[in-house]
């Protein structure tokens, strides 16, 4: 097979992979039933991911750039205040398409909080991502871009976390708050 050919392939595996996940899940993620639903078998996935862990680490790499592109798409030019960034980033969040991305990113955070692997190190790592990502976009001094990237992630998780378990509403009323508080005002989200 060509170069060209196994390059195709492979993407379309992933791609299949990330429609999987984003319906399914990966607390559950075994290659036997990904595969029977790509229409290929455990040994092909294999082939292409070396193991179902970098599979795993391929399909969440991807979610991860195909959300912060749909972030970065709202934000404003040039750097923005942590307090104007957060609902601009919520909104998006808020977005059909991108809360089963979210889904995925507190389902994997949870099982990381449990200490499961490869979970905890993808989480990781996907949270590394993130903030190398943000940090850029605040106007915030450099001495403080590395606590106030973090400060807005753990703001955005636990808003992503309250619309999860007390609904949308709830969540755009805590980010409105949050970003009142950020702002040193009242904001609407």
């Amino acid at each position: 097979m060509s170069a060209a050919r196994e390059s195709r392939q492979r993407a379309a595996y992933l791609a299949g992979a990330i429609e999987h996940v984003l319906r399914e899940g990966v607390a559950t993620l075994s290659l036997r039933p990904l595969a029977a639903a790509l229409g290929t078998s455990d040994r092909m996935l294999l082939y292409y991911f070396g193991s179902r862990d970098e599979l795993l680490a391929a399909v969440l790499g991807a979610v991860g750039e195909r959300l912060q592109a749909g972030l970065a798409a709202a934000l404003p030019d040039g750097a923005v205040p942590p307090g104007r960034l957060l609902p601009v980033l919520w909104a998006a969040l808020e977005d059909d398409g991108a809360q089963a991305h979210a889904r995925l990113y507190l389902e994997v955070s949870g099982l990381a909080a449990r200490g499961r692997q490869p979970h905890a190190d993808l989480a990781r790592r996907v949270a590394e991502d993130w903030l190398a990502w943000v940090g850029p976009r605040l106007d915030v001094a450099d001495d403080e871009r590395a606590d106030a990237a973090a400060g807005l992630l753990a703001a955005l998780d636990g808003v992503m976390l309250v619309r999860a378990v007390a609904g949308p509403e709830r969540a755009r009323a805590a980010a409105g708050w949050l970003a009142a508080r950020l702002t040193g005002k009242d904001a609407d989200v």
